[in-house]
């Protein structure tokens, strides 16, 4: 729920904009507080309680809170506080702890959140990012003078920079996004997932050492992650408003849904399929899925179909919406799809994000991974920038990451310590801020069961060995969650558990190259806006490509040196990180 807001002096002119630039992230009111020293402010979207009853900024005693998010547990918490609580909001658990506890309360909490929290006596100013980085707290300085805000619009409505960061381009280019602290905005950075900043002290959440689970029974095991991922289902329907499920067809939202049913919830289910021409293509298989099992429990399921008319007309929304640029091909698809969810008067979403990097469910966990290889194979297609702003090797990636990441969680346990890498990466910093922010743009609040933290924690706690073990006698031929299986057997159907991963993606390759057998047509809706956008030279001058690369590189369909290999397909990666950098560039008007 919600937006935050602030900066070190007075002045309500200036919150006033800040708060009317987050306007969609808590339509349900407003409020702003200063003193001499401090100005806050907050957008409500009211989940728990009534809008009279959450109001912020809240106050307690001599301290003033503004917080997004929600504190799953705030209720077990009550027990720990003094204070006795006169609401039925997790708000004001959350302020009284602070006060009580100090900073780290937060360590109790199981939730998502982005918080400031302010001693009018001492002057002690805490800011603090959940720790699997669902909502993003971004901050900066203006005429010195420290600013922080739920949204990067709302710092550029008092002032920021739309120039480009390029320490941030650079690690884009080579990534597909930023991790960190950085952002693509000079002069803007964010909270790392975990961080919690007192005046100029910073530590982490994630600074503490998991207990590690020694059982090795695989039906224990089982047990163990259904009876712990209820408890979090069941954490995440807090509140008094519609919930709506993202139903992909895979084992995440599947267990979601098994949970939401045991519990006794029939809850509204959202599923998306692509237009496609390939006869081949395994493209739908899992919205296919979702819609069967629907049928069979009979849950009521809305079916969005999308075009790449669809795709392109959100395009500038869903940038906008995002606020930086991500790699990824299918965004546009996200938008539609929280459009459409929206529209149906949902306004909390759950979704299944961040059971690959808990559970191990991608073919690369199957080895013994590390992250310098993951960064080393996105680079693969890259071409080296001759410009030397925009140079980043591998070592300067490795660099950048460990100046960052929280390590206390490492353990030198090859599987786990790189699941861990990709949480504090690409889920948080890719998946999970596109939820909350394509959500949030049509005012609605996302949330993450699998990720909360009694699962989480007891989950990354299991040897990674013990996830992919051959002790799971009677897995199927897929070898990828197979805890997961275990728990979920004999409850979700055969069709879902032994079904081999697909994954959910708007098909770009086929609209925009094709195969051997069956080139993408030479024009269509999705290749004339790339031509229109490509062509234009500051792009050509930033990532060092020439016009007749458009045809001859990005959107070639011809030159097939096998299959489902060629130009167009070995470029698919470098053609979206500049599509979606020009995009980007575009809607917000940003300079080099």
């Amino acid at each position: 729920m919600c937006a935050i807001h602030g900066f070190l002096h007075k002045d309500t002119n200036k919150v006033a904009k800040m708060i009317k630039a987050a306007h969609h992230r808590g339509p349900d009111g407003n409020g702003a507080w200063s003193d001499s020293n401090i100005t806050l402010g907050h957008n409500l979207l009211s989940i728990v309680d009534d809008a009279d009853a959450s109001a912020q900024p809240w106050h307690h005693e001599d301290c003033v809170l503004v917080f997004n998010g929600e504190i799953y547990n705030y209720k077990e918490l009550q027990s720990t506080i003094k204070h006795k609580c006169v609401t039925n909001t997790d708000t004001e658990v959350l302020a009284a702890g602070l006060k009580e506890q100090g900073w780290e309360f937060l360590k109790k909490c199981d939730g998502m959140f982005a918080v400031a929290f302010y001693n009018k006596t001492t002057r002690q100013l805490i800011l603090a990012r959940d720790t699997n980085g669902a909502k993003p707290l971004y901050y900066g300085y203006k005429d010195k003078v420290l600013h922080f805000s739920s949204e990067i619009k709302s710092l550029l409505a008092v002032g920021f920079e739309r120039r480009v960061c390029k320490q941030a381009l650079a690690q884009y280019y080579n990534q597909g996004y930023n991790p960190g602290y950085l952002t693509m905005f000079e002069g803007i950075k964010k909270l790392v997932p975990g961080e919690v900043w007192i005046n100029d002290s910073r530590t982490n959440l994630l600074d503490y050492t998991l207990d590690p689970v020694t059982e090795t029974d695989p039906k224990v095991l089982g047990a163990e992650v259904k009876q712990l991922n209820q408890h979090s289902v069941n954490q995440t329907l807090m509140g008094r408003r519609n919930i709506g499920l993202f139903l992909s067809g895979g084992l995440d939202s599947g267990s979601i849904l098994a949970e939401m049913r045991e519990l006794g919830v029939k809850p509204v289910t959202f599923t998306s399929s692509f237009a496609t021409t390939d006869p081949e293509s395994r493209l739908n298989e899992d919205s296919e899925l979702a819609e069967r099992l629907c049928r069979d429990w009979d849950i009521e399921n809305y079916h969005i179909h999308q075009t790449q008319q669809d795709y392109v007309d959100a395009l500038d929304a869903t940038f906008y919406a995002l606020e930086e640029p991500r790699q990824g091909k299918s965004f546009p698809t996200y938008y539609n799809t929280n459009k459409f969810i929206s529209n149906n008067n949902i306004v909390v979403t759950l979704s299944g994000d961040g059971g690959d990097e808990i559970f191990a469910g991608y073919k690369h966990h199957s080895g013994i991974p590390n992250w310098r290889n993951k960064l080393k194979m996105w680079r693969t297609h890259n071409r080296p920038l001759d410009n030397p702003e925009l140079q980043c090797t591998l070592e300067d990636q490795m660099d950048y990451l460990n100046e960052w990441l929280p390590k206390t969680q490492m353990t030198g346990d090859a599987l786990n310590d790189f699941m861990y890498t990709e949480c504090l990466n690409s889920v948080a910093e890719d998946f999970l801020v596109r939820n909350d922010k394509l959500g949030m743009s049509f005012s609605m609040e996302a949330r993450f069961p699998i990720l909360n933290k009694s699962l989480r924690d007891y989950v990354r706690a299991i040897p990674g060995a013990t996830k992919v073990d051959s002790m799971f006698a009677d897995a199927p031929t897929e070898k990828h969650k197979l805890l997961q299986k275990e728990a979920y057997r004999g409850i979700l159907p055969d069709y879902i558990i032994n079904h081999k991963k697909t994954g959910w993606r708007f098909p770009t390759d086929e609209i925009l190259v094709g195969r051997l057998d069956s080139p993408a047509p030479d024009n269509g809706v999705l290749k004339d806006y790339i031509r229109d956008i490509l062509s234009s030279a500051d792009l050509m001058d930033i990532f060092e490509y020439k016009k007749s690369d458009i045809e001859n590189k990005y959107l070639n369909n011809k030159e097939f040196t096998s299959k489902n290999k060629g130009p167009g397909i070995r470029s698919q990666k470098e053609l979206f990180v500049i599509l979606n950098f020009a995009v980007w560039k575009k809607v917000y008007g940003i300079t080099l």
